[in-house]
This record gives C-alpha cells, sequence and structure tokens, in this order.
C-alpha cells in the first residue's frame, strides 16, 4: 500500500506546511524558502506516486525507492507536527506560564523547536527528497492521484444476511437445514460439515440454516463460535459461553453465572460449559475451523458431548482433513461455485442500479468480466460493486486492461479481488490494509476503529467546512459496500452498523498490501523491520527489559497494540519503563494491557505526537502522572480495569483534543473532582463512566448556567456510578426555561445518545433538547421535567426516536411523556408498574409521528396476561412474563 501510505503523508505534509503555524514562527533566514520549495518537491513526488504503485508489483527497484521515500516523509510529518505541537501548547499556557512558554519555545535550550533548528531539519529533508527524487534509474509517469476510482456509495447495510440477496444457494441452505433438522443420529451430539474453498459463502450459508425459524425452534439453544486458524481450546469455551449468555439474557441466575467468563480459570470455565449444555438440545456452529489434530479436538469434544439427544456441531471449513480430524460421524455439504447464470445474476443485483438495465453492449461487457471470477461469490460482488453506477468507457477499460492478465479457466481470487483495492481512494487503502493488525475472524468494534483511523490521520474532509466527525460513517460505508468489510452486528434501533468482519481473503489481501508497513508480532513468530509502522503484539509475557526493547529497537512505530486481553510483565523500575516508553515516540496509537507495568511521569514529554491512548488490565497503578494533560494531540483516552486506580490528572481542561473520555471498572477510583472541568471542552464527543464503584462525587456541582454545558457532547453513558446530580433542580429548570424563548441551547446542545443506569443517588437529569436515544433505569429522574414542561410540549423531547425505561411506575408521566415525545419510533418498558397502557398513546394532531414498536416486559400488573400480543391502530405491542 505504499502508494496510499506516500499519498498520506504527502497530503499531511502539504496541509501542515501550509498552514499559518509557521507564519507566526520567527524561522531562521531562508527557512521560508526552504519550506516552500519543500511543498513544490511533495507536490512533484505526488503525482509519481499512482504509477510507483502499480510499477512496484514488478519491479524491486522501484519498491526499495518507494521505502526510503516514505522513511523521509515520516520524518517531515513528525517535525511539522512538532511545531504544531508547541504551537498548540502556547494557545493552552495561561498568562504568565504562557509567556514563559514563548520564551522556552524561542530559547537555545528547546532542542527541538528552536527556529533555528527547525529551519535546519527543514532543510535537511528537502535535500534528502530532492536527492531521492532525482535518485533512480527508472521512468515513472505523473498522474494525480486524487484520480483513483472510488466506490459509489449505495444504500446502508441493514442485517447481518438479508436472504433475498443470496443468489444460487437456496438449496444448499434447505440441505443443511435438514441436516440439522435430522434426529435419526443415534449419538447425543453430532456434526454437520460445511466445506468448500473461500470466498464461496460458507459463513453466509451457516448463517441462513441457524437463523432458519424451524432451526431456532428445533433447538433449546443456539450458540456460535469462530475459530480461525488458531485452535485455542480455552479462548473457543469462552466464546460459546458468551454466545450462551446472550441467550440467557432473560434468565437472571444464568445471566449471573456466566458473569465475568474472561476472568474465570480453566476449571471455572469447563465446568460452566458443562452446566449449560448438559441436558440440553443445543445447536453450536464452529465457523472457519482449521485444525487437522484429533488430539486438539478431542480435549473440546469431550466437554461438548453433554447435550441431549438431536444435539447438533455445525462446522464451516476450506479443508476435508478438518472433517476428519474430528472422529464424529459427520454428515458433510460440499459447496460449489456458482453456474454462469447464478454469476451472471448476482453480478446483475450489485453492478446495475436497477435491474431492468437492458444496455445489451454492457451486459455482454459484464458477462465477459463475470468469466474471470470463477463462479466465487465474493469476487463477483466485490467487481460488481466497483462497477456499480459507472460509464460504459469505464467497465471497458476494466475489462480490456485491469482483467485482461487473468486467466478465464484458472482465475485468482486474489488477483480479482486485488483489483478492486487498486481502486479505492488511498486513504480507504490506508483504513484497509490497517484492519490487518487484527487477527482472521476478528470483530471490530466500528467506533473504536474509527477512532484509531482518525489517530493515524487516515480520515479527512475533502471540504473544510465539513467536520471529519459528520464523514467518519462514510468510510466504514464504502468498505462494506465494496464488500472489503461484512456487517456483523447492527444497533437495531438505529439500523446503523456497530460491530463488522473481514472475510478471511479479503484478510489476507490486507496482509498482502500492508507488507511490513502492518505487523502482527508475538515472541516465537515475526519481527519488527525498519518500515514497520503499524504493530500489534500477541505476547502473553515479556520476560526481561531486554526483551522487550530489542523488539522495538528496530522500528519507529507509530501504532503499538496489545491484543492479549490480559498480558504479564516483570515488573520494570520506573527508569526501565521510562527507556521502554522512549521507543514509543513517534507513536499515534498505544494500548497496553500488562497487568504490572508502571506509566513513566514522562509520559506527555515523550509521547507528544499521540491521539489514542488506553490502558487496560493494570493491577499496579495507582495514579497517572499529570504530565498525561501535556498530550494536547490526545483525542480518545480509555483507562479500564485498573483495579488500584485511585485518581486522575487534575487539569484535563487542557486535553484541548480530546473527543472520547471512557473510564470503566475501575473500582477504586473514589474522586473525579477533576471531571467538571470537562463539560467545556469543545472537542469531547462521547463519555462514558462505568462500574467504579467507589465513587462518591458531584461532577457538574462547579459549571456555571450561564455557558454551553458540554457543547459537543454527542453520547453519555453512566453505569453503576454513585452520581449525585447536576447542581439543584429549580436553578437548572429557570436556567433552561429562560433560555427556551430565545432558542439559546446551554444544556447538551449535540447530545444524541443517553444511557443511565445503575446509579442510585442521581434522581434528576438535566433537559437533553436533541437527544434521539434515552435509556433509563430510574423513571423519577424524568418526572421533574415533565412537571416542568407541560406547557411545553415541544421540549425536551421533541428530537427522542427510541426510549427505554424500566424500574419505576410510569402512571403520572405516560400521557406527558408521549405528548413531549413528538417523533417516537420505539419504546421498551421493563419492570415498570402500569395499569393502562393506550390511553393517551392514540396519534393527535400533534403528532409527527408514530410509535410503531412497544417491547414490554416483565411487568408488575400484565395488562391483558392471556394475550402474547396486542394491536391496536399503528402499535403493535409484545408482552413477556
Amino acid at each position: 500500500m505504499a502508494e496510499a501510505v506516500l499519498f498520506t503523508l504527502t497530503n499531511d505534509i502539504l496541509k501542515l506546511a501550509g498552514s499559518n503555524i509557521f507564519s507566526k514562527i520567527q524561522l531562521a533566514r531562508g527557512a521560508r524558502d526552504d519550506l516552500t520549495r519543500l511543498k513544490y518537491t511533495v507536490k512533484t513526488i505526488q503525482t509519481m506516486l499512482l504509477d510507483a504503485e502499480k510499477k512496484q508489483w514488478d519491479s524491486e527497484q522501484v519498491k526499495l525507492w518507494l521505502v526510503r521515500l516514505k522513511d523521509v516523509l515520516y520524518d517531515a510529518q513528525d517535525l511539522l507536527d512538532d511545531v504544531a505541537t508547541e504551537d498548540l501548547r502556547r494557545k493552552v499556557t495561561p498568562g504568565n506560564k504562557m509567556s514563559k512558554a514563548v520564551c522556552f519555545f524561542f530559547s537555545k535550550s528547546n532542542q527541538l523547536a528552536q527556529p533555528y533548528k527547525v529551519a535546519k531539519r527543514i532543510q535537511e529533508i528537502r535535500k534528502k527528497l530532492n536527492w531521492i527524487a532525482k535518485d533512480r534509474e527508472f521512468r515513472l509517469e505523473e498522474h494525480r492521484s486524487e484520480a483513483t476510482v472510488a466506490i459509489v456509495r449505495r444504500r446502508t447495510t441493514d442485517s447481518f444476511v438479508r436472504k433475498e440477496e443470496i443468489i444460487g444457494r437456496q438449496f444448499d441452505e434447505e440441505e443443511i437445514s435438514k441436516s440439522l433438522l435430522d434426529s435419526s443420529s443415534k449419538e447425543s451430539v453430532s456434526v454437520v460439515s460445511i466445506v468448500g474453498m473461500g470466498g464461496l459463502g460458507k459463513t453466509t450459508l451457516a448463517r441462513l440454516a441457524y437463523n432458519n425459524d424451524k432451526v431456532t425452534k428445533y433447538f433449546e439453544l443456539k450458540m456460535w463460535a469462530c475459530v480461525s486458524d488458531v485452535f485455542d481450546r480455552d479462548f473457543l469455551i469462552k466464546e460459546i459461553l458468551k454466545s450462551a449468555r446472550d441467550k440467557y439474557q432473560g434468565d437472571p441466575e444464568m445471566t449471573r453465572i456466566l458473569q465475568d467468563i474472561d476472568n474465570k480459570c480453566k476449571d471455572e470455565l469447563q465446568g460452566l460449559l458443562r452446566k449449560v449444555l448438559d441436558g440440553k438440545k443445543y445447536l453450536l456452529v464452529l465457523d472457519d475451523l482449521w485444525n487437522e489434530d484429533h488430539g486438539k479436538w478431542s480435549e473440546l469434544q469431550r466437554l461438548l458431548m453433554g447435550g441431549s439427544l438431536g444435539s447438533k456441531i455445525l462446522v464451516t471449513t476450506r479443508n476435508r482433513l478438518v472433517v476428519d480430524s474430528i472422529g464424529i460421524k459427520s454428515g458433510i455439504h460440499y459447496l460449489n461455485i456458482l453456474s454462469d447464470n447464478e454469476s451472471w445474476d448476482l453480478f446483475k443485483k450489485t453492478a446495475f442500479e436497477d435491474e431492468g438495465h437492458k444496455n445489451q453492449e454492457l451486459e455482454q461487457i459484464g458477462q465477459d468480466i463475470v468469466k474471470k471470477c470463477g463462479g466465487v461469490p465474493l469476487a463477483i460482488k466485490t467487481i460488481g460493486n466497483l462497477l456499480y453506477a459507472k460509464e460504459e468507457k469505464e467497465w471497458l477499460y476494466f475489462k480490456d486492461h485491469e482483467f485482461s492478465k487473468i486467466d478465464t479457466l484458472n482465475p485468482g481470487i486474489m488477483e480479482v479481488l486485488k483489483i478492486s483495492y487498486d481502486h479505492l481512494q488511498p486513504r480507504l487503502k490506508h483504513c484497509f490494509a490497517y484492519c490487518a493488525l487484527f487477527p482472521k475472524d476478528y470483530v471490530f468494534d466500528k467506533e473504536t476503529m474509527i477512532q484509531l483511523w482518525m489517530a493515524q490521520g487516515f480520515i479527512e474532509s475533502l471540504d473544510e467546512h465539513e467536520e471529519i466527525q459528520e464523514i467518519k460513517d462514510d468510510y466504514v460505508s464504502d468498505l462494506l459496500h465494496g464488500s472489503f468489510l461484512e456487517v456483523e452486528e447492527v444497533n437495531p434501533y438505529t439500523g446503523k452498523v456497530k460491530m463488522f468482519k473481514m472475510h478471511d481473503l479479503m484478510h489476507d489481501l490486507a496482509l498482502k498490501v500492508a507488507g511490513n508497513e502492518c505487523k502482527m508480532v508475538n515472541l516465537n513468530k515475526g519481527s519488527l523491520d525498519e518500515d514497520t509502522r503499524h504493530a500489534s503484539f500477541a505476547l502473553q509475557s515479556f520476560s526481561s527489559l531486554q526483551e522487550v526493547t530489542s523488539l522495538l529497537e528496530a522500528a519507529n512505530l507509530q501504532t503499538f497494540v496489545s491484543l492479549e486481553e490480559r498480558s504479564y510483565v516483570e515488573k520494570f523500575s520506573p527508569n526501565e519503563c521510562h527507556r521502554i516508553f522512549s521507543k514509543f515516540r513517534h507513536c499515534r496509537m498505544l494500548k497496553l494491557n500488562y497487568e504490572n507495568f508502571c506509566i513513566p511521569s514522562s509520559l506527555g514529554s515523550q509521547l507528544k505526537h499521540l491521539r489514542f491512548l488506553e490502558i487496560c488490565e493494570n493491577d499496579s497503578i495507582k495514579s497517572l502522572p499529570d504530565s498525561i494533560t501535556d498530550l494536547l494531540n490526545l483525542q480518545t483516552l480509555i483507562i479500564s480495569t485498573c483495579v488500584k486506580l485511585k485518581a486522575l490528572p487534575k487539569d484535563l481542561r487542557k486535553l484541548i483534543n480530546l473527543r472520547h473520555l471512557d473510564i470503566n471498572e475501575c473500582r477504586s477510583l473514589g474522586s473525579l473532582s477533576c471531571l467538571h472541568t470537562l463539560s467545556e471542552l469543545s472537542s469531547l464527543r462521547t463519555l462514558s463512566l462505568m462500574f467504579l464503584d467507589a465513587l462518591d462525587f458531584d461532577p457538574f456541582q462547579q459549571s456555571s448556567t450561564t455557558r454551553p454545558f458540554f457543547p459537543s457532547l454527542e453520547s453519555l453513558i453512566l453505569d453503576s456510578c454513585n452520581v449525585k446530580g447536576w447542581w439543584r433542580r429549580r436553578e437548572v429548570m429557570i436556567a433552561y426555561q429562560k433560555h427556551q424563548s430565545n432558542n439559546s441551547q446551554l444544556f447538551f446542545p449535540k447530545l444524541r445518545f443517553v444511557d443511565i443506569k445503575d446509579c442510585p443517588s442521581l434522581n434528576f437529569v438535566p433537559p437533553f433538547p436533541q437527544v434521539e436515544y434515552l435509556e433509563i433505569d430510574n423513571i423519577t429522574m424524568l418526572e421533574q421535567q415533565f412537571l416542568a414542561n407541560l406547557n411545553h410540549p415541544s421540549a425536551p423531547f421533541s428530537e427522542l426516536k427510541h426510549l427505554c425505561l424500566y424500574h419505576g411506575s410510569l402512571e403520572p408521566i405516560l400521557e406527558t411523556l408521549l405528548r413531549l415525545a413528538n417523533n417516537l419510533e420505539s419504546m421498551r418498558l421493563l419492570r415498570c408498574k402500569l395499569k393502562g397502557l393506550f390511553h393517551g398513546m392514540r396519534p393527535t394532531e400533534r403528532r409527527t409521528g408514530h410509535c410503531h414498536s412497544l417491547s414490554v416486559q416483565h411487568l408488575f400488573r400484565p395488562i391483558q396476561p392471556k394475550s402474547t400480543q396486542i394491536t391496536q391502530g399503528p402499535y403493535t405491542c409484545y408482552l413477556r412474563p
């Protein structure tokens, strides 16, 4: 992905060099000319990148030239980012401290930002780039990289598997479902296997059978676990138990037993698995199985045999030898490629804007292209998405140039997928390849992955007036629509993607195009090279400081990700930790989950480029260094499961670029007095405080009612915290009503998502004028607002679309609630006291929308105990005991 990396770097350099930062700094004589020449050189190089990207696959010379070029551009990016950070530091340093900071910036003692030093480094980098640009014995044609074809966006994916979009697999689904429902086996647990090459849709077929209505009714319990190429019995047991836990959500006892699975020992896990499976007719899907070792399978099989007669294990695999290793009589279903007609039908669904398309010449071109896809659904969908809404001349170009090298009789699927990758926009290429840091079958959280991409600068707004936050979903949508990613989970209320995965073949492609740029490393396999910039580590233990530093010595990492849920390291001294952190000086993203590793006090000064910091599973940290507030570029801060952590740094207001703050399961954290300053941060988008048992605070009591309160916050989660409240009720309501008249939005003006649970001391919440999703487990929190707004039916919940309430009596507020929530689309009521339901729910002239979905669970006073479904007007109500 050399062209993608270099295009991103050159764009970042041009943006930094062209900013007004350098006009504020009195650079040494001649430095401005050098900066201008640097920008010109970078622009010239940028025009040659597209041609170099294509030629590097056949030329080792071009490949080495790109590596040399990349190293210098990374140096230039770091230098300009250093200067921008120092400029930012002056902006946030108040009063006399600021003048001192300015003096220091221009002093000789500041080796980094002293103008003469900066000027000299700019000159050195420019000379290196000029030399590299001229030092090549090959010709490169100039192109504009922006001309790279982009995927045209279309409908949003709204479910895991849409049956109506599956082509040519109806018979296969029927056969698999029939095998799962077959009760003739004398074994209590039998196996059904789906075998076929990559890209044929084995997982899709398994999902269709798994969600089949007859199959769902036949089995008492259904579970799904991804295995992939590493067969780890204990990991698989955890995945099976987590899947079972999701099915037991209505059973409080089993939910309690299945809590905290990740921290249970091996014997506990095996005992739990027996308890979950014994005596039940279950279906277990083991997706993407690669293990050929019968001994390893036997260890797991012994724990799975407790199901009642008729239990089934459905296996998907590429290899028949895997089925043989299982050793249990298995019904094998071989999945074949699609026929020519089926291939064409699938291509038409993805490539044409409408199925009635009758352009004969375009169809003939398309049929020639489809033949090169070898009947593999993944390849057909990928190319179909690429050609969607393109003109005929572009179809001809793909057929005559891109596909001409592919053998029709023996097509290479990876070659077909690579063609689609080549036509992604450069920053999308970067986002795709970055996923190679994670193992096969890894489930990506969409919001977290977007934060990682943003930390590396991969997401960029082409319109200077458009917020990056507003376009972030487009990157995921483009990769989904191109079949580079697959939907794993969708938010049932909003219809938006929550989690996604990569197909195995796409993961192979990501590894191929990433090369040394992105690497997964462990102590037994893999190492870091000089050109490795992003690395993930599956290291269960570090045995010595030398082992750590030698591993990090070779590379200038911008990403360090620890993949293990909890990893052990020797307890290093502060000086030793300082030495390790010095290897992270180029990092933009750092995730550390080592249980015995201290954070050095020099963190802020060492890691000034850092955008994403996650510290979790650390049992030794009691406090974080104050220097963390010097990380002025920090966008995301996650602190999770640090059980001895008692305090956070005080002056968090300095983190002016902080967008996401997540503090979770830090059970000794007793004070968050610093958090009231966060309400003034203009960049903060999400705030999540969860399972902070020792917490006892009123975080917002010092906030003012005369200025915006969390001006940019979009998502707020408070769960299991002793939060006392937002000021006094009367003060809030007076301020809200006062400013309501002049349309001023002082309180959470952009807040869309609110989830508040198990906060017993919080009996009141302020108005949320823009909230769309609201979940609260204490209805009394809302009563004050309803009483105060009886004469203001358009506020404060006029934008509310999805509501979940539980624990309390709805009778006093239900009618007012429905009047205030004009646009309500779905409502869930759990464990609520309720005498009547439909009085007040009939549409009125004021209502602009209707509540189409109402789920009522665990009522103290069921309305109609004998009914399972009530329908009245536009409302459908499902009652559960």
